[in-house]
């Protein structure tokens, strides 16, 4: 039973994660004070990230696609995707925002800010 639900639960955030637009899911940068879950893609693999006053951990990854798995799509490719980038903030009461910059890769503690929005502005440019 657990390992149905699990699947089903999988399936949906596959869903989720390919059907939302690229800015929705990872545009922004998203407030983890109270804890968050963020999941983030490259062309091949989707993460799911767990952001909260403890930093920001990985839970699980998965493949993108899964039909790209099948035998009968085997040399079928999609266009190219761009990878997401994901910025989460956790800001503890009277202290500077704790910054990460999350990837299907990895998370990057970018340090403590006051101004959160220049910070993530000058990531995103960075990347460009």
């Amino acid at each position: 039973m657990k390992f149905g639900l699990g699947l089903l639960f999988t399936g949906l955030v596959v869903a989720a994660a390919a059907l939302a637009p690229a800015p929705a899911r990872a545009d922004a940068s998203h407030d983890c004070t109270r804890g968050c879950y963020i999941i983030t893609c490259n062309e091949e693999v989707c993460a799911t990230w767990r952001c909260d006053d403890k930093g920001c951990r990985l839970l699980n990854t998965f493949y993108r696609n899964f039909e790209d798995l099948s035998p009968n799509r085997a040399g079928k490719r999609t266009a190219p995707v761009t990878p997401d980038i994901a910025h989460a903030r956790v800001c503890p009461a009277g202290k500077p925002c704790e910054v990460y910059e999350l990837t299907a890769d990895g998370a990057l503690h970018l340090g403590s800010f006051d101004n959160v929005d220049d910070v993530v502005q000058d990531r995103r440019g960075q990347r460009r």
